[in-house]
């Protein structure tokens, strides 16, 4: 499958690293190539420069939003939540048109350290606005709540964690989870539509409340059912 990832972080980076390892077709979309590409120090997160990682996963192309949107058969959004709509306009919103696009943002404000605050209101989840903004695609809502390096390894010592989704239309949800089964991913849980994204949004931030309390980034969740 052709995949498009927009973002050049931790999860643009691990996303690409893991698809392109299964055999996927990936490229990875910048604003600029020639900034992404020139800059020396590490990222806000602390991970090293994209050139870095770029000399050690060679065969991920480096390339524009638009590029890589208009690239991919399946798009994933992988920018900090805020900049996330921007993005898109960058990058096309003709080129999201009948996709499956993976929404793993998460509407965050860190404007005054950290943990970061919470940006959305009930009905009007940042999901939602991605919807919005690109009718024409078929967003699914999922990764938001677990750290990028369980998205691509998900089974850990305790077990199989649960994997959250919502979205609107089901054939979407269902390529999707048939890609993250590739990943090991056991059990996905279908929230409903894309307005459920409210819900998943603010369970991220339990998880990432737990994760600056007791720095350790290794939690996921599980739904016990009986």
């Amino acid at each position: 499958m052709k995949i498009g990832i927009l973002g050049t972080g931790g999860v643009g980076r691990t996303l690409a690293a893991k698809l392109n390892s299964l055999g996927h077709e990936v490229v990875i979309g910048t604003r600029n190539v020639g900034d992404t590409l020139a800059r020396t120090a590490p990222d806000g997160m602390g991970s090293p420069p994209f050139k870095v990682w770029h000399s050690q996963n060679s065969k991920v192309e480096l390339v524009k939003f638009s590029e890589a949107a208009s690239f991919g058969e399946m798009l994933f959004l992988a920018t900090f939540g805020d900049k996330t709509l921007a993005s898109i306009d960058m990058a096309g919103k003709q080129n999201f048109d009948s996709k499956v696009v993976i929404d793993t943002t998460n509407p965050l404000d860190f404007s005054k350290g950290v943990p970061p605050k919470f940006t959305v209101t009930l009905g009007n989840s940042l999901g939602e606005q991605i919807q919005k903004q690109i009718p024409n695609a078929k967003v699914v809502k999922a990764f938001n709540t677990i750290g990028a390096h369980i998205m691509v390894t998900p089974m850990r010592e305790e077990g199989s964690p649960d994997l959250f989704i919502a979205g609107n239309d089901d054939d979407a949800k269902k390529k999707f989870v048939s890609l993250a089964e590739q990943m090991g991913w056991e059990n996905v849980i279908d929230f409903g539509d894309i307005s459920q994204s409210y819900w998943l949004e603010a369970n991220a931030m339990l998880w990432i409340h737990y994760g600056f309390k007791y720095n350790n980034w290794n939690h996921a969740f599980k739904l016990l059912k009986k």
